[in-house]
């Protein structure tokens, strides 16, 4: 889910309105348009979430809140709002993720002087996401926080929360969207759930009373849910893992898979808690090479005594667009931790480390990553360095490297190379402002933008040398043509 962009949003509803061939009243299209011009370029952020908006503003964005969010399918057909549809989207964080598949429902519930309206509900199968608005007469002490319960039938369901996220329109009313994710508990693809919202702020206030009670049905084909089978084997050490089926939707793309031990040890395996020196894991490329982010994996337990089956792994990663005609899944096996187990014992994690080349290109290699610095220059507000990174990233959101300056690397090296206890204790990374992904040629591409630096000092580019095994031959490409 993206994050909320408020000088992003201002300026789209400023000048892309202004672009559009809007088929509408001149009357309208005026009034519309001068409200535009009159937002302000704000270079600075409200201190307070709960500040006032100005009443024209304030209706116009509560409209295009509400129609976006809400009503999307009603929302693209209206003159306005239609030709910035994706754009506003966009900048006020929803997606377009959130907007196919999303059924409308518009339920309103009130308890006391808060009323609270569910308009949409978007659901995978793994994943329930609610667009929503809250009014309170009396307003509100702290943004909303949504953790309801959850009912199917007469089974309480458990749930990760995923995001909560939104914003005050005004004193008395905010907008927002939130996504909770079952793993432990997998719902039906069809169901009917009762969810309770008990208190806005996140805190456990107990069953009953049920303040604002909302019922609806879900419905997983709403978001495009297709299943592939897989039935895979892979084995390694005294496990074996068995890819039983990936899942694709809207929201995610979810991996299945069972584990199993030949000898039914509990040496590594501790109920509930799961605790093992290695974790199972994959990196998914989409059909042009690009990883996918992994969203977090969930272990549920299943082990009896002299049974082979321990437990089922989920592996989450992000939505492929409708565009991806495969995807693949190469295993991994690394440490379960930071933290790295030799003989029994506990070890920090160590570095591959290289000086920055000011005038030549810059190599380092680490067990699954190879960065190449192409270039830094030093500029008088910043610093910006041209990267490229080959063989296995795992996300593009973090590349998994640290910039350092002399002073953190002599601390590690005094230090036995990072093993003192808290070694680190006082020293920072150089700050990476922005990391901007500029496509792939021979590797992904990167422009790196830092602090503005002094370009008469020495800088290092910092790998963690991470325990990782990449079982390259037991790769799984999936057709996504073939369901």
């Amino acid at each position: 889910m993206n994050n909320y962009n408020e000088d992003k949003f201002n300026e789209i509803l400023k000048h892309k309105a202004k672009q559009e061939n809007i088929q509408a009243p001149e009357r309208l299209k005026k009034n519309v348009l001068n409200t535009l011009n009159k937002l302000p370029d704000r270079k600075v952020k409200r201190k307070s979430r709960l500040s006032k908006v100005s009443g024209l503003v304030a209706g116009l964005i509560i409209c295009l809140l509400t129609f976006n969010m809400f009503m999307p399918a009603y929302a693209e057909s209206l003159p306005v709002i239609g030709p910035t549809f994706k754009e506003i989207n966009e900048a006020i964080g929803i997606g377009d993720k959130y907007v196919k598949g999303s059924k409308d429902v518009d339920i309103t519930k009130k308890y006391k002087d808060t009323t609270m309206t569910i308009n949409n509900i978007y659901y995978d199968g793994v994943e329930l996401a609610i667009a929503y608005e809250l009014k309170s007469e009396s307003g509100f002490d702290d943004k909303p926080i949504v953790f309801p319960i959850i009912r199917s039938g007469f089974k309480g369901i458990q749930y990760d929360n995923e995001e909560n996220n939104g914003e005050f329109i005004d004193d008395n009313t905010y907008v927002g969207l939130a996504s909770y994710s079952f793993t432990n508990d997998k719902l039906p693809d069809k169901a009917k759930i009762e969810f309770i919202v008990n208190d806005l702020y996140g805190n456990w206030v107990g069953y009953y009373p049920k303040k604002l009670d909302f019922k609806f049905s879900i419905d997983s084909k709403d978001m495009g849910k297709e299943v592939y089978t897989i039935n895979k084997d892979i084995k390694y050490g005294e496990e074996s893992f068995k890819v039983k089926e990936v899942i694709k939707s809207k929201l995610n793309t979810v991996v299945y898979v069972d584990v199993y031990n030949e000898h039914s040890k509990a040496n590594k395996y501790y109920q509930g808690d799961y605790l093992k020196e290695y974790n199972f894991e994959f990196i998914a490329l989409d059909d042009k090479g690009i990883p996918l982010n992994n969203k977090g994996m969930e272990f549920s337990s299943v082990f009896k005594a002299k049974k082979l089956l321990i437990g089922t792994s989920i592996f989450r990663f992000d939505e492929i667009s409708e565009e991806t005609k495969s995807i693949t899944l190469i295993p991994i096996i690394s440490n379960s931790n930071r933290m790295s187990i030799v003989n029994n014992t506990i070890e920090n994690v160590k570095y591959t480390i290289e000086k920055i080349n000011k005038d030549k290109e810059t190599l380092i290699e680490s067990n699954s990553e190879e960065y190449i610095i192409n270039n830094i220059d030093f500029q008088e507000d910043k610093t910006v360095v041209n990267l490229k990174a080959k063989k296995y990233l795992r996300t593009l959101e973090d590349i998994n490297i640290s910039i350092w300056d002399e002073e953190k690397l002599d601390k590690y090296n005094n230090s036995n190379k990072g093993q003192e206890y808290e070694w680190y204790k006082g020293t920072t990374d150089i700050e990476i402002k922005n990391t901007k992904f500029n496509g792939l040629d021979d590797g992904y591409n990167f422009t790196l933008t830092l602090p503005a630096l002094d370009k008469n000092k020495d800088y290092y580019i910092a790998a963690p040398n991470r325990d990782i095994k990449v079982l390259e031959n037991e790769r799984i490409t999936i057709d996504l043509s073939k369901n």
